[in-house]
């Protein structure tokens, strides 16, 4: 008779699945009834139902269902990828320079985190190339709105306990532009990894992609660190353009006192977003991070402004 028992999907590469058990990881094929969960690839993160059978090869027979997820849109297939499945956060890498900080993409996986109800911490890395000790001062407004921000240095080891603490017990989704530090983090908090690590362009400022591939990595305390590759432009899958203001924490309490109850905080009159970025209180960036979301969660919708 089969073994059977459930673990967790660390990694597909060449139709090869790493499951992680209770006491071993597993090279699995999957069985064709479960090769989808709600219409989806099956993804690192998921929960599957394992059999092993007597000559020791081992298959995935079912998909356990997700609790979360976290996805962004694919321009080249056209649909949601799911990029981690029962995930409890988000940390989003940053480096406070080389490369400068990009914050329209955090913006963007802020709004992410946001519209799957999953919590957020902003780590910035490379904090001996700041200026100052404190936070840099394009995360400043991030301090404001409530976000968790962490820095770090991988050259002094600043901030890397912290990290752990942040991370045990909790399955997260790490992820933020290329050249950053992301690689370098991991190795240096489990250096059994060697994850390869790329240089920064002296040129161009930016980072190369040294991840290929989503990657589950389990951490010795308890909890997973879900390594996504390098993300240069991520748009969110499947959001209703009203529902978008959502996502901005500054745009939640001022969307009841617009005027107009559809209001799209573009240019309509009596908008109280629109109000709260010429008086200040909304920072420009951000509302022009939600202009360019909204735009294009309407084009995958097939609206018009």
């Amino acid at each position: 008779m089969p073994e059977r028992f459930t673990g967790r999907v660390l990694q597909f590469t060449a139709g090869v699945y790493r499951i992680h058990t209770s006491g071993d990881t597993l090279e699995c094929s999957l069985r064709g009834a479960a090769k989808r969960y709600a219409g989806e690839p099956v993804a690192i993160g998921d929960l599957v139902a394992v059999e092993r059978l007597p000559d020791g090869s081992c298959r995935i027979t079912e998909v356990l269902p997700r609790t979360s997820r976290l996805s962004r849109h694919s321009t080249a297939r056209r649909r949601e990828q799911v990029l981690a499945a029962n995930v409890d956060q988000v940390a989003a890498v940053f480096a406070a320079q080389r490369p400068d900080p990009d914050v329209r993409l955090l913006d963007r996986l802020l709004a992410v985190a946001e519209l799957h109800d999953l919590p957020a911490l902003i780590v910035i890395n490379k904090m001996d190339l700041a200026e100052r000790e404190d936070v840099p001062g394009p995360f400043a407004a991030y301090v404001e709105l409530g976000y968790r921000i962490l820095p770090t240095c991988v050259k002094t080891g600043a901030g890397l306990e912290d990290l752990l603490v942040e991370l045990s017990g909790k399955i997260t989704v790490f992820t933020g532009p290329s050249g950053v530090g992301k690689s370098s983090i991991l190795n240096a908090i489990l250096p059994e990894l060697d994850l390869r690590v790329g240089k920064v362009g002296e040129k161009s400022g930016r980072g190369k992609h040294t991840t290929s591939a989503g990657l589950l990595i389990p951490l010795p305390g308890g909890g997973y660190l879900a390594d996504t590759p390098g993300i240069q432009y991520f748009e969110p899958a499947g959001v209703e353009p009203a529902d978008l203001a959502h996502a901005f924490r500054e745009f939640r309490p001022r969307v009841a006192h617009c005027r107009f109850a559809n209001c799209r905080h573009r240019a309509e009159p009596g908008c109280a977003v629109l109000e709260a970025v010429a008086d200040g209180s909304v920072s420009e960036h951000r509302h022009e991070s939600y202009l360019s979301l909204l735009e294009a969660a309407e084009d995958a919708q097939g609206y018009s402004s």
